[in-house]
């Protein structure tokens, strides 16, 4: 209670009223299956349309012999949006044993290209990329591979350089023309193994991404003086940061230094100690200049480019390359294979930059989508605990998750599995495929494996052109009919059967049920997809019904009511925990579930044409006894009328002596 302990006004809120209950989502959907990239290990990922899927998982993928079948999934989830679905959570499988693909950046030496070609009017003089590194005495090997045919120069030494347009003065001649795009620039100095790159995720898929590394150029600014204690005052410290690696070019030779404090206009840097002339400029008047060492990378991956900028290997926050690569990039990660390094960074890779041995790129290799196909063990997943769950199994992390599928999976272990994974979590519900060519015998045999009512099986199987080759191909049904759930859920609600819907995005059927072979499939509970183009309407869902044996719970739509309704409840009375439980509490309970039911009722999801009719609410005394409230126990009993599907619309006709009556019933 509050406390008043002075004479005053208090102005105090205080709750009345009932809590609103929201209805909680049924149209969000998990699929299982294998792609062409994404991760396969974490949380499932949520992509709400299908160029977004493309972008994180790949596109439409050849299975070859190895791995027919599996590669079901990208169809799914494009029917899926097709169809109307907004929301899927993602959760890849590979095929066993696949590989990541990497690769080794090496650094130290300087690796870097011609900026324009050289000619034979000035055979001494080139522009390259960068000029980090390079001052009066580095001696620089052109290395010029063009048409099979590879064209080296001797190590000529640089005579001078000019910092504004890139170019040096060669002490020899080259003795050739070499052409910017075919010509590799290195010095002697050797280059260790510095960087392990590796592609974001497992598969064949990381061989075709492109990475880019190169010298940049950050915080730049004129020497204004130094002294010996290594403070070093600029005309501006704005960009100069602790850890970075500065070097001073002084017009002919540079100095390179760490720095490790700011002090207004200065910096303090390294040791060893600066002599009384070390910075002094060399080509005056132009003063010393102070630049910051960083360099960039570029990933890409089937048109998508992915650049970082302003990085260092120094573990400087804002600028760590690994940091910000690894928390940034989609395509990418990095790790160092040289660790506690320090020193002067021309020798050991300390404000250097990684870089490709061709002086351009850095190409990963060695990626591969597996030996054999991934097994029901795969798809079903192993449970290693909250985020680290593997195919199905992280599933159970995602409670949004109201609709689940493994997309073309007819093994009756994976079915099972996924059957078994919603009657245990009793939040959402399954759909299974059919297997191909099935005839109407084998689909019975599939249906009699299973009595549930947290499962629909539909068939037959879809065609559709295929966007990767332009030829009609068989796909399951699951990824379509999950869209068409989610559609049906968002313009007439979860308790609307998703039957007689047109199927968006097919050619046709993979066979045509007749209405006769219908009426062997439909009392077995098997929702068949029926072409009724020559009726004007397309190709349509044609059954509502569960895989069950109890017929309160065949029909698809009441299922999915209560899973909605259970759920609901669940989540909005989370409030009323720990309450005390007592006549006061109980009113509030009735009064905050009818309300909501009351809803329900209004949106026509409950029969009846009063409340009354539709739903109860009982939380009382007679809902519990004096050692279940002291066994802390709060009971309520509800019970709804939900409305189920017209099935079978039937017009019975009679001849009158006056005319014709029609009855509907």
């Amino acid at each position: 209670m509050p406390e008043y302990l002075a004479p005053g006004v208090y102005v105090e809120e205080v709750d009345t009223g009932p809590l609103p209950i929201e209805g909680v989502g049924t149209s969000t959907t998990g699929f299982v299956g294998m792609t062409k990239r994404g991760p396969k290990t974490g949380l499932p990922e949520l992509v709400t349309s299908f160029a977004e899927f493309r972008r994180r998982f790949g596109d439409y993928f050849d299975p070859g012999t190895l791995f027919a079948d599996h590669n079901f999934l990208p169809y799914a989830v494009d029917g899926f949006f097709t169809n109307g679905g907004q929301r899927v959570y993602i959760k890849r499988v590979t095929g066993k044993n696949s590989v990541t693909a990497r690769t080794t950046a090496s650094k130290g030496g300087l690796v870097t290209r011609l900026l324009a070609d050289t000619t034979t009017a000035a055979p001494t003089n080139a522009r390259l990329q960068t000029l980090r590194f390079i001052e009066v005495g580095t001696k620089l090997t052109f290395t010029q591979t063009k048409d099979g045919v590879t064209t080296a120069s001797a190590a000529i030494t640089v005579d001078s350089y000019d910092r504004s347009t890139n170019e040096v003065t060669l002490h020899t001649g080259l003795g050739s023309v070499f052409e910017a795009r075919y010509t590799v620039v290195t010095t002697t100095v050797p280059r260790d193994p510095t960087l392990d790159i590796s592609a974001a995720d497992e598969g064949a898929w990381g061989n075709e991404i492109d990475v880019r590394t190169s010298h940049t150029l950050g915080a730049t600014s004129a020497v204004v003086s130094f002294d010996t204690t290594n403070r070093v005052v600029l005309r501006s410290s704005k960009g100069f940061y602790i850890g970075a690696w500065v070097e001073f070019d002084r017009g002919r030779h540079k100095v390179r230094r760490k720095v490790i404090g700011l002090d207004g206009l200065a910096i303090i840097v390294s040791t060893p100690a600066f002599t009384a002339a070390a910075l002094n400029p060399e080509n005056a008047p132009t003063p010393t200049f102070a630049t910051v060492c960083e360099f960039r990378v570029t990933a890409s991956y089937e048109g998508v480019d992915e650049e970082f900028s302003g990085l260092t290997l120094e573990n400087v926050p804002g600028h760590h390359y690994r940091t910000i690569i690894n928390n940034g990039s989609s395509l990418i990660s990095v790790s160092d294979l040289l660790a506690g390094m320090s020193g002067d960074p021309i020798n050991v890779p300390i404000g250097d930059v990684p870089i490709g041995d061709d002086g351009l790129r850095v190409s990963l290799a060695g990626g591969t989508d597996g030996t054999a196909a991934p097994d029901a063990n795969d798809y079903k997943g192993v449970d290693g605990g909250a985020g680290n769950r593997t195919g199905l199994q992280a599933m159970v992390d995602i409670d949004e998750v109201a609709i689940v599928a493994i997309p073309g999976q007819v093994d009756p272990a994976v079915q099972s599995a996924l059957v078994a994974h919603c009657e245990l979590l009793k939040d959402r519900f399954a759909i299974l495929d059919p297997d191909k060519n099935q005839t109407l015998q084998q689909i019975q045999e599939q249906r009699s494996q299973f009595d549930t009512k947290y499962a629909a099986i539909y068939y037959p199987r879809l065609r559709i052109q295929d966007p990767l080759t332009g030829n009609e191909i068989v796909i399951p049904p699951s990824g379509h009919l999950a869209g068409i759930y989610a559609r049906t859920d968002n313009e007439r609600g979860v308790h609307k059967a998703p039957a007689n819907e047109v199927i968006r995005g097919i050619t046709r059927l993979e066979l045509n049920i007749t209405k006769g072979e219908q009426g062997v499939l439909n009392p077995r509970y098997i929702n068949v997809l029926r072409d009724l183009r020559s009726q004007g309407r397309g190709f349509r869902v044609w059954g509502a019904r569960c895989m069950t044996s109890n017929p309160s719970w065949k029909y698809v739509p009441v299922r999915r009511l209560f899973i909605f309704l259970e759920e609901s409840l669940d989540k909005g009375t989370q409030t009323f925990v720990f309450e005390p439980n007592d006549e006061r509490l109980w009113p509030r309970v009735r009064q905050t579930i009818s309300n909501f039911l009351s809803q329900v009722w209004r949106d026509g999801a409950l029969m009846g044409t009063t409340p009354a009719q539709a739903y109860f609410v009982h939380c009382d005394r007679t809902t519990m006894s004096q050692q279940d409230i002291d066994t802390g126990r709060l009971i309520v009993i509800v019970g709804v009328a939900p409305v189920k599907p017209a099935e079978f619309v039937i017009i019975r006709i009679s001849q009158w002596a006056g005319g014709s009556a029609v009855e509907e019933l």
